[in-house]
């Protein structure tokens, strides 16, 4: 019984032939690698154990009331209990690696890192060891990508030509970077060949671009937002409908590489392909300057005391607190119209995605100073002139 019981826990999963290697300058006979049902129970109990200490180093962390702490560092939060579990599976993935010299005694640390569990060709392949190189330069990635960051936070903040988007811009370009060489470095020590992999590449990206043309055209799009600038996040611009109803006006919120995230007026969240923004029409209110013209139409009647009317509009424009006061509000006579004088005044704002709700309060103002101070509204009316001869031709016709 208990034969037939160790036959089954030490059945071979996987079984490497044995090899001819190099000790001490003669040839020996070493048995190859073996990974059996044991191992599988060992990391069972491995893993079971971790989850009964994670709940009691948990129990013991809201004793303590540390659950919910946040370390922060340079600036970035990290979360303690997070981190805390996150170290306590690469320790377990470590005590995995190393329980299966039990039985491959006649296998040292170094060679079970080194055991190639997928290998394709004569060069590629994952060892055990990638697990680590991969863990490794994510959190070196990470870190570099913090550190870059709060560099170019504090150089934003010291200089004052630039904005936050193009801080957004620089960092997009860092995380790109340092994402790419990343990855690189984990398939080059894959045993991957990299020229062959990069015309695989091109091949690929070509045979893709044709194939999905409004995509990559998106993507491309995306670079340009990048490297130009012309739109970046924080950016307030007016975007031409295409399907012909009224532009909408949004915030841009996030750019990435083949969408962009934006906040419209109603604050929906909308994401939009990046062709929207460079291959339509874009009004940017914040390009150039922090502050945007507006204007707000009025027709008034025939024979109003336009001075009046003109210190009225300046006043309720003036009055209202998102007007900047620096810039003096232009009255202007704008036409005579059938039925009354069409005026209007144009005022400056900071750039504001809701600027509508404060122009509607600045008319508020309006009707209420014209009802106060006697201004009339004309009302669409016609004329009709009859000559004396009509009059008797009508009367005529009745006879």
């Amino acid at each position: 019984m208990l034969d037939w019981l160790y036959d089954i826990i030490n059945y071979p999963i996987i079984h490497e032939d044995p090899v001819m290697v190099e000790r001490n300058g003669e040839m020996v006979l070493q048995e190859g690698f073996i990974f059996s049902a044991l191992n599988v129970l060992i990391f069972v109990a491995i893993y079971l154990f971790a989850k009964l200490f994670i709940k009691y180093l948990k129990r013991s962390f809201n004793l303590v009331g540390i659950t919910d702490k946040e370390l922060k560092i340079e600036g970035r939060r990290i979360a303690v209990w997070k981190l805390t579990k996150q170290v306590v599976y690469v320790v377990v993935l470590f005590l995995c690696i190393i329980s299966m010299q039990i039985n491959n005694n006649h296998i040292d640390y170094a060679q079970i890192l080194e055991y190639r569990f997928i290998e394709i060709g004569e060069k590629f392949h994952i060892a055990f060891y990638h697990l680590f190189l991969i863990i490794i330069v994510v959190f070196i990635s990470r870190l570099s990508l913090s550190i870059i960051k709060l560099y170019i936070h504090r150089t934003v903040n010291k200089r004052e030509k630039i904005d936050e988007g193009t801080e957004y811009i620089y960092i997009q370009f860092a995380k790109y970077f340092v994402y790419s060489v990343a990855i690189l470095s984990v398939l080059r020590s894959f045993g991957a060949d990299m020229e062959l992999f990069i015309g695989a590449l091109t091949v690929v990206g070509v045979g893709f671009a044709l194939g999905v043309q409004g995509i990559f055209k998106d993507y491309m799009s995306g670079i340009l937002l990048l490297f130009e600038g012309h739109v970046k996040v924080g950016d307030v611009v007016e975007i031409q409908n295409t399907n012909g109803d009224e532009n909408f006006v949004a915030q841009i919120k996030k750019i990435n590489l083949r969408t962009s995230t934006v906040e419209t007026r109603n604050n929906k969240i909308l994401i939009i392909p990046n062709a929207l923004l460079t291959h339509e029409k874009v009004i940017n209110w914040s390009l150039g300057s922090q502050i945007t013209r507006f204007t707000i139409p009025v027709t008034v009647k025939y024979g109003s005391d336009l001075d009046l009317v003109k210190n009225i509009l300046t006043k309720c424009v003036m009055e209202h607190s998102k007007v900047v006061k620096t810039k003096e509000p232009i009255v202007r006579l704008v036409d005579f119209g059938n039925n009354g004088l069409h005026m209007d005044v144009i005022f400056w704002a900071d750039q504001n995605l809701f600027i509508e709700i404060h122009k509607s309060d600045i008319r508020y103002a309006i009707d209420k100073e014209f009802r106060a101070n006697g201004v009339e509204y004309p009302y669409d009316q016609m004329d009709i002139h009859l000559d004396q001869r009509s009059l008797d031709a009508i009367s005529g016709n009745k006879k």
